[in-house]
């Protein structure tokens, strides 16, 4: 008779093993997607103790976590206090860089809601980095179109960016900051 008990998670059906037998699991509890118990247990008997929450050594989400921990940190000390927030950068870049877009497709390319972009787009507007313009075919949309302090701050932005870049790929020769990029992209991708 197995000892073991699992508890199966069924929102995401994610089993989670707690082994009563094992001297080197004995309480603690494992988190697999394996079909049975059986195939759960006899998978792990030879693993070392705890290896299977060793996010320091073997979790790729925690060493991207870790790597955007390090990089807004430059990025918030090379930008300072007062400077826009990286989505609203962003959001600016994408008017600038495609003027007359209207809020409904910058909204998508952000990956935010409408009402998360007009937020957005009043911040900027107040900043006066933006304005709106009314699209006279639709009138409950407008399109969106940098002004002249709007391009000043990207000038300013695209300065404080490149050295930002200069000091998280310091480590990096240009070979593999390319290929890390590509490798995160594939990450990214859904």
């Amino acid at each position: 008779m197995c000892q073991n008990r699992y508890i199966v998670n069924p929102v995401n059906n994610v089993r989670i093993i707690y082994f009563r037998s094992s001297p080197l699991y004995k309480g603690k509890p494992l988190v697999t997607s394996a079909d049975s118990l059986e195939d759960d247990v006899s998978a792990f008997t030879d693993v070392p103790p705890l290896s299977y929450v060793d996010l320091q050594r073997d979790s790729l989400g925690y060493a991207i976590k870790r790597a955007q921990v390090r990089t807004y940190g430059i990025l918030f000390n090379v930008l300072g206090p007062d400077s826009l927030t990286p989505g609203r950068m962003t959001a600016l870049s994408i008017i600038a860089t495609q003027q007359g877009i209207n809020q409904s497709v910058l909204a998508d390319m952000l990956g935010i809601t409408r009402a998360g972009v007009v937020k957005v787009i009043d911040s900027l507007q107040s900043g006066g980095y933006v304005r709106r313009q009314p699209i006279p075919e639709d009138r409950r949309s407008y399109s969106l179109e940098v002004t002249e302090r709007g391009y000043a701050e990207l000038r300013r932005l695209n300065m404080l960016l490149r050295e930002h870049e200069k000091q998280i790929a310091a480590k990096l020769t240009a070979r593999e900051r390319k290929q890390l990029i590509a490798l995160l992209e594939k990450v990214a991708a859904e």
